[in-house]
Formats: C-alpha cells, sequence, structure tokens
C-alpha cells in the first residue's frame, strides 16, 4: 500500500513528538535552593574519642543506614589523618542519625603492606549486590608505632611526609556490609615515574555502564612535598579495575598548582555533576576553599563549572540554634547519600577554627 506525502510526514512527526515525551530533559542543579540556610547540630556524625571525616552513608539491606568514614584518635591532632587513620562504620535508622560505631572496616595491617598504616578517603559504592569501598592507604616506616598516643603527628615531622608520599588508591569489597572485606595486596591504582603520591579516589558508573574514577596525583620532583597536584579521569569496565587513564584534563587552572581539592562525581537526570573544593580560591568569586559545582555530559570527560556553581561558602557555618561556627575547614571532603537516582543528602567534613577536632554533617536535599 502506498502512502502519500501528506500522511508520511504526519507519521513522522508522530513519531518525533512520541520521542520529546520519552525524552528527559536535563536539569541544572541549584544547590542553593535545595540547601536549608542553617545547618542542624543534631545531623553531626562524630564520637567521642575520634576525629570523623569522609562520611558516605548508604541504605542497607536492612532498611537502615550505614555510614562509612575516617576516623583516627583526637588525642593525635587533626593532621594525623595521614598517618594514623582507619576507616570504620556506624548505622542508624534515620538518615540524618544518630549513628552509633559497628565495627572497624579497614584497621591497620602492618608495614608490609602497601595499606598497612593507614586507610582514609573513603568512597563507598554498591552494584548488583555488591559493596566497593575504594580508599586511600599507605604504609610508613614504623615510626609512629612506637610513640604514645599523646603525639600530634605534623607535617613539620620528616616521618608524617613518609606516609604522605606513600599514599596509593585500593579498593575492598564485600558482600555483607556487617561482614569482613576482601582487601588486595596490590593497589588499584600506583604511582610512576612522573607521580609522587595518588589519592582521593571517587567512582561512578556511567550511563553506559562503564565504572569512571576520578582521583588526584602530585607530579614528582626535588622536593619531598612534591610538584603540581593534577586531577585525572580513568575508566574501566569492571569495578575492580583495571582503570585506564583517559588522558581527558578533568578541572584544571592556569593560575595555580592546585586547583581543586575534596571532590565526588555523580551521574542524575541527564548530567554529569562534580562537587569540588574551590581549593585556592582560582576557579571563583567564593571564599577559598568554598565547594562548587561542575557539569558535564554523560560520559564524565568534559567538565566546566555549572550554570549555579555555589554548593557551599567556606569559613563559617550558620547553625539552627543560631550559634556560628567559624572554620578552618568548612565543607570539605563532599558525599551524597543517592536515594531512586537522585542526590537527597549531602555529607561534608569540617574542621572548627583553633581546635584539632573534626567532624561530618548530614545535609538533606529539598527539591521544590
Amino acid at each position: 500500500m502506498m502512502m502519500n506525502s501528506k500522511a508520511v510526514w504526519s507519521l513522522i512527526s508522530f513519531a518525533l513528538l512520541l520521542g520529546a515525551c520519552n525524552h528527559k530533559p536535563s536539569v541544572d542543579l541549584n544547590f542553593q535552593e535545595l540547601l536549608p540556610n542553617k545547618l542542624d547540630k543534631s545531623n553531626i556524625i562524630s564520637e567521642e574519642d575520634y576525629n570523623v571525616w569522609g562520611t558516605n552513608i548508604i541504605k542497607g539491606k536492612d532498611g537502615k543506614y550505614h555510614a562509612i568514614y575516617s576516623r583516627w584518635l583526637k588525642s593525635r591532632g587533626f593532621s594525623a589523618w595521614v598517618t594514623h587513620s582507619e576507616l570504620a562504620h556506624a548505622i542508624s535508622d534515620n538518615l540524618t542519625g544518630p549513628y552509633s560505631f559497628t565495627n572497624v572496616v579497614l584497621s591497620p595491617r602492618g608495614n608490609e603492606y602497601w595499606d598497612g598504616s593507614t586507610t582514609h578517603n573513603p568512597h563507598l559504592l554498591e552494584y548488583k549486590g555488591k559493596y566497593y569501598l575504594y580508599y586511600m592507604g599507605n604504609r610508613g616506616s614504623g615510626y609512629w608505632d612506637n610513640t604514645p598516643d599523646s603525639i600530634m603527628p605534623h607535617y613539620r615531622d620528616k616521618e608524617w611526609w613518609v606516609n604522605r608520599n606513600n599514599q596509593r588508591i585500593g579498593v575492598a569489597v564485600t558482600d555483607d556490609i556487617y561482614g569482613e572485606w576482601k582487601r588486595f595486596d596490590k593497589p588499584l591504582i600506583n604511582i610512576n615515574e612522573n607521580r609522587r603520591m595518588v589519592s582521593t579516589p571517587v567512582v561512578s558508573i556511567r550511563p553506559d555502564g562503564k565504572f569512571l574514577m576520578t582521583y588526584k596525583y602530585v607530579k614528582e620532583n626535588e622536593n619531598v612535598t612534591g610538584g603540581q597536584v593534577v586531577h585525572v579521569t580513568a575508566l574501566s569496565n569492571s569495578p575492580l579495575g583495571p582503570f585506564l587513564d583517559t588522558k581527558v584534563p578533568f578541572i584544571v587552572s592556569k593560575s595555580t598548582r592546585f586547583a581543586i581539592d575534596d571532590h565526588v562525581e555523580w551521574y542524575q537526570e541527564g548530567k554529569y555533576y562534580c562537587i569540588a573544593k574551590d581549593h585556592d580560591g582560582s576557579l571563583t568569586e567564593y571564599p577559598t576553599g568554598s565547594m562548587v559545582l561542575f557539569t558535564s555530559d554523560e560520559k564524565g570527560l568534559n567538565w566546566k563549572l555549572a550554570k549555579h556553581p555555589l554548593v557551599f561558602k567556606a569559613n563559617i557555618i550558620n547553625w539552627t540554634d543560631g550559634t556560628v561556627q567559624e572554620c578552618e575547614r568548612t565543607c570539605d571532603m563532599p558525599k551524597l547519600y543517592m536515594e531512586d537516582g537522585k542526590a537527597k543528602a549531602l555529607i561534608m567534613a569540617t574542621l572548627p577554627i583553633d581546635t584539632e577536632v573534626s567532624f561530618a554533617t548530614v545535609v538533606p536535599l529539598v527539591y521544590k
């Protein structure tokens, strides 16, 4: 049967209209509309004897909320994150807490291992019934094992840099979030002749099913501190790797050696997003250390500042009880609680001014 041109164009128009109806337009997130004006102290995650940092929250198969985070003794001081951190697990019946410590997830296991002294900067991913925990691990010389818990490591110490420069990226895996985690004797991301150390892994799942990792490395040079801090992306077909660098620059600034620091990436409603700390204020006009938002297409490789770039300003926190918290580090290590493919809470780490004690805060997001 032959169709006339009018009928053909009617069918084409109908098909285009149907496709438009089925396509979900991308959304430009505006965190200033999602976040409350003041934060609630009852949503803080802390421990009596430990600093808390880098907190991930996921809803378990038991319906409870599980937090995986870094912790280290308060008596060791804040800078001991690189020498004494371990990964811990706490649970709650509510997203915002209170959370109760249950167990240490990844503890020190000896300097014969690449992650034998410290585990830090966790990032938790659930995939096909398994939990994957990406993290930074390092090892020291054994010096700190012979010091009392009252000794505070500091970057002025030669031994502090031994741990810092031995940072590597690894992954642990389990079927049961209450159970034992399988660790590996080799790092997932190692150094090379151009890289002093690697750290801060974040892994997300792209729409095409590939696993996107973003992480940082410090360029090698003759100084103990190393050179420029560079963030890169890598891809894998498996959550266990291998991850191969894309060689596509991530987020850079020509005017600085350290553009961004702590970060988290995720895919939501047609766009890739990244929340990162504007480390030295070279990317925006906001106070140095503020959280800012970047966007990319579905591949998560080419990034730019978002239409609404501000997530959270650095320096102070306004609490609902009317008090104001001045901060040395206001909104570090951003993590997200995800549900039904959307970010439902921002979790951020804070170090108040004139103290060595840090904590995390759960901030629910409200979509209008």
